[in-house]
């Protein structure tokens, strides 16, 4: 049994990653993974966890848990995905209102996580958004919003980095895009 290591950004979001997980169980079960959820404030470091197969760092709030894992392959939502993208110098800018509810991203092209090519319904609930991505990420997906002084603004809403980690936007946990987390598991579990 492969195991997934949830560490927990106060994200309102977190039990339905857990339950997405147990879906996913329930649908797979000879491809069954154990779920470990950690407070993210409780965790100086991935490592400290032990061995894990996948992690997810969720959306939230507070300081980003120190990266220290090789070859595990890691989701970042939300916010999590805003400073893994920092981190790597790409740009982070607050839109200035929060943006709540299921909105449409645009998949640039066909991804074997994210699907097909063309508009993906996906859920959001936040106020600061990646602009520019970092030198190593391929940008897979993307929005846009206009700001309230009319200006239009490109927000990165999927990147995937060398080592096959993804970081998004939204809030595939949901249900609007469990897809991701489905494609992401069948992925690490073959």
């Amino acid at each position: 049994m492969k195991r997934v290591a949830v560490f927990n950004y106060n994200s309102i979001f977190s039990e339905d990653i857990k339950k997405t997980i147990l879906r996913y169980n329930q649908l797979y079960p000879e491809d069954r993974f154990w779920i470990d959820v950690y407070p993210a404030k409780d965790c100086l470091c991935e490592s400290m966890i032990g061995q894990v197969d996948f992690i997810i760092h969720s959306g939230g709030d507070g300081q980003p848990v120190k990266e220290d894992t090789i070859g595990v392959v890691k989701l970042y939502i939300c916010h999590s995905h805003q400073w893994k993208a920092k981190a790597g110098g790409g740009r982070i800018v607050n839109l200035g209102s929060y943006r709540k509810g299921v909105q449409f991203i645009n998949v640039l092209e066909d991804d074997e996580i994210l699907g097909k090519k063309g508009l993906m319904p996906i859920m959001q609930c936040h106020s600061l958004a990646v602009v520019q991505a970092p030198l190593n990420a391929k940008v897979l997906a993307t929005s846009e919003v206009t700001d309230e002084q009319g200006k239009k603004i490109r927000i990165i809403e999927a990147l995937k980095y060398p080592d096959g980690s993804l970081g998004l936007q939204g809030h595939p946990e949901e249900g609007t895009a469990t897809h991701v987390f489905y494609n992401y598991f069948d992925k690490i579990g073959s």
